[in-house]
């Protein structure tokens, strides 16, 4: 089954705009990266939140068994 010219390139070029369209957030985001010198790669790791921090929702704290 031959395609016509006109669809064949039509798909070609809707191709190449999609994936210039997938890319341009990465390319943003290393753009980003190069001019404001941020390295989040290279940053620590988080100390894990204690257990025995207290919750802000405090509905859900009750300790007398309702389910209310």
């Amino acid at each position: 089954m031959k395609m016509e010219k006109a669809t064949k390139d039509r798909i070609v070029r809707n191709v190449f705009l999609s994936l210039f369209i997938f890319l341009l957030p990465i390319a943003a985001m290393f753009a980003t990266f190069y001019f404001t010198g941020e390295r989040p790669w290279e940053t620590k790791k988080q100390q894990p939140k204690n257990e025995t921090d207290t919750s802000i929702n405090t509905k859900n704290n009750k300790q007398d068994g309702s389910n209310d």
